[in-house]
Parts: C-alpha cells; structure tokens; sequence
C-alpha cells in the first residue's frame, strides 16, 4: 500500500513537472524560430538573442538533475525531447557560435 504524499512532495513533483515543461517548450521555441528564419526568411529575433536562448536550453538538463524528485526516467524524457527537437538547428547553432565567438558579429 502507498503512503500518502505530503503537499510538500506534491508540489515538488509539480513544480518538477513545470520545470520539465519549460525545458521541452523552449527547445520547441528555438526550433521554431529556426523554421520561421531559415525557411520562412522572416527575422523574428537577431541572431545573438537566439543563439544565447539555443544555448540557455542547456540550463534545464542540470536544473532537472538537481530537482529533488528527479528520477532517471524523470529527467530523460524531457531532455530526450528537448534534444530532438533542437537537432535539426545544431549546425546553425554551432555556426552562430564560431561565427560570434570569431568577431565577426560585431
């Protein structure tokens, strides 16, 4: 038989569940500014902000990791999704990135 949850480890799970929805929702927003600038030839965002935002979804692999209701299962699926859906932009990210790195941006 289960214990019941406290409302303490419910609103972790819940505010775990949140977290992981904002890592999946902003690896979605990269890659649709992706789509919107690479096939629609729309400028939504410069270059820079969407690079630092690609980059920034790095932040919620390790924010999930050091949530204390993260489990392996816990963790993976949202960052198996984050992943696939940043694929596609990984070579434009990596370009950006040599390219303002390089100084050509400025």
């Amino acid at each position: 038989m289960t214990a019941p949850q406290s409302s303490h480890s419910r609103f972790s799970l819940q505010s775990f569940q949140v977290m992981a929805l904002l890592c999946v929702a902003q690896a979605l927003v990269v890659l649709l500014l992706w789509i919107v600038q690479s096939f629609g030839n729309m400028t939504v965002l410069p270059g820079q902000v969407w690079l630092a935002l690609a980059w920034l979804w790095l932040v919620w692999p390790l924010l999930l990791i050091l949530h204390p209701v993260g489990s392996p299962r816990r963790i993976f699926v949202p960052v198996f999704i984050g992943v696939v859906l940043i694929a596609p932009c990984m070579a434009t990210i990596f370009l950006f990135t040599a390219w303002a790195l390089d100084g050509s941006a400025r």
